[in-house]
């Protein structure tokens, strides 16, 4: 017989990798299946972040390419790393989600926002 044990971070569960608060996966809560012989640690796959369309301006700014960029090259030249790369393709939506296109405007969180943006992402999914 197994149980299923909801609602924990990642990072407290000693067991595991501790994760940069930056990734996608450490907003959400890992389960445990507790069985006799071992424990397996698992994400709801139904869980996703969805941003509201209407977002301060306090909060996000726009920038404009000029050449198509992944997603990932996009994060690091607007935040110095590439683990945000979620936040930025999050907000926008786009139809093409294989790059970031040139010619196109595309919403980002401003840098200081965004701790409070991804704590308050991080209260919402407990």
């Amino acid at each position: 017989m197994s149980t299923i044990i909801n609602g924990t971070r990642q990072n407290q569960v000693e067991d595991l990798n501790t994760l940069s608060s930056e990734l996608y996966e450490n907003i959400f809560n890992v389960n445990l299946v507790d069985k006799r012989d071992s424990n397996f640690y698992f994400y709801n796959l139904l869980n996703k972040v969805s941003f509201p369309d209407n977002i301060s301006d306090e909060f996000i700014d726009e920038i404009t390419l000029i050449s198509d960029k992944p997603w990932t090259t996009l994060s690091y030249e607007l935040y110095g790393t590439i683990q945000l790369w979620w936040s930025i393709y999050l907000l926008n939506k786009p139809d093409y989600i294989f790059k970031a296109q040139a010619n196109r405007s595309y919403k980002y969180i401003k840098s200081g926002a965004l701790p409070r943006v991804l704590e308050q992402l991080r209260s919402n999914q407990t």
